[in-house]
């Protein structure tokens, strides 16, 4: 007959279920000492280097270089870019970085930004290109094409060094970066402009708009072209170049004076006159 095993009595089940609750104690206390001391060593290196984005990037830029600039500082640009060595080539905004650019530096018409195979990044900007200087607040602004202002110079001459005069123009702003010039003294720069090249009469060193009822053109240090209002001013400019040769013909290749087409931008005249007044 078997014998019956004896189970244990109460206080020795008692006394293991403690001992394992000390063993438990002890095993998590153990954990978060150490927990404590990772802590503690690793909160200097986090402190450190608070932003991932410093870390480089296993397919991280490895360079930024501009192209086409002459203005301005190259690491300038490539910091207003906020385009990073290291950082993802995924990670490079390149509509933000064209923006920033723009709209820091003047003298910058179009930005374009290329992320190659290599993983070098090229800014390659198109500089706007000045078509004169017209006198404001104080100093002389000088314009792009687009009326842009482009450059603050002192004024210190009456008339802006080795740039073309756009004597008496309108100015709606000061600020560099936003058109300067008003639509209408814009108007009659570009229309002057275009004509001057179709008719192949070459420098212009004056555009005094002072009076839009008689708007002259200083051709070459040389010749005043009185054109009146802003009417017909192709036109004008078209007589005056093929009256232009006969002028210096007559009186010498050095002649100076104010040759008068301004006749032709008035429609009620049936035959208008040009008048040559030598200086």
């Amino acid at each position: 007959m078997k014998r019956r095993r004896q189970s244990q009595p109460k206080t020795r089940r008692s006394q293991k279920r403690r001992i394992n609750r000390f063993r438990l104690f002890a095993v998590v206390s153990v954990v978060d000492v150490l927990l404590l001391v990772f802590t503690i060593l690793l909160l200097p290196s986090a402190l450190d280097s608070p932003n991932k984005k410093d870390k480089p990037s296993a397919l991280g830029v490895r360079s930024v270089t501009v192209e086409g600039n002459t203005q301005y500082d190259n690491d300038a640009i490539v910091a207003i870019s906020g385009i990073r060595v290291g950082q993802s080539v995924f990670s490079v905004n390149k509509g933000q970085a064209v923006k920033k650019i723009k709209n820091t530096f003047s003298y910058v018409e179009e930005v374009k930004v290329a992320v190659g195979l290599s993983r070098n990044v090229v800014i390659r900007i198109t500089e706007a290109e000045e078509m004169g200087a017209v006198y404001a607040d104080g100093s002389w602004i000088v314009v792009d094409a687009e009326g842009k202002g482009l450059l603050r110079l002192p004024m210190e001459s009456e008339r802006p060094l080795r740039r073309l005069y756009l004597k008496g123009a309108q100015v709606v702003s000061s600020e560099l970066g936003k058109q300067v010039l008003s639509d209408r003294s814009l108007a009659i720069v570009s229309e002057i402009f275009e004509a001057f090249e179709l008719y192949e009469l070459g420098d212009v060193n004056e555009i005094d708009m002072t009076s839009l009822s008689d708007i002259r053109v200083n051709w070459k240090n040389q010749i005043t072209i009185a054109l009146g209002n802003d009417s017909n001013l192709t036109y004008e400019i078209a007589v005056a170049a093929a009256t232009i040769p006969k002028v210096l013909d007559r009186h010498g290749a050095s002649a100076s004076g104010v040759l008068n087409v301004s006749q032709y931008s008035d429609k009620t005249i049936e035959t208008p006159s040009i008048i040559f007044t030598p200086s």
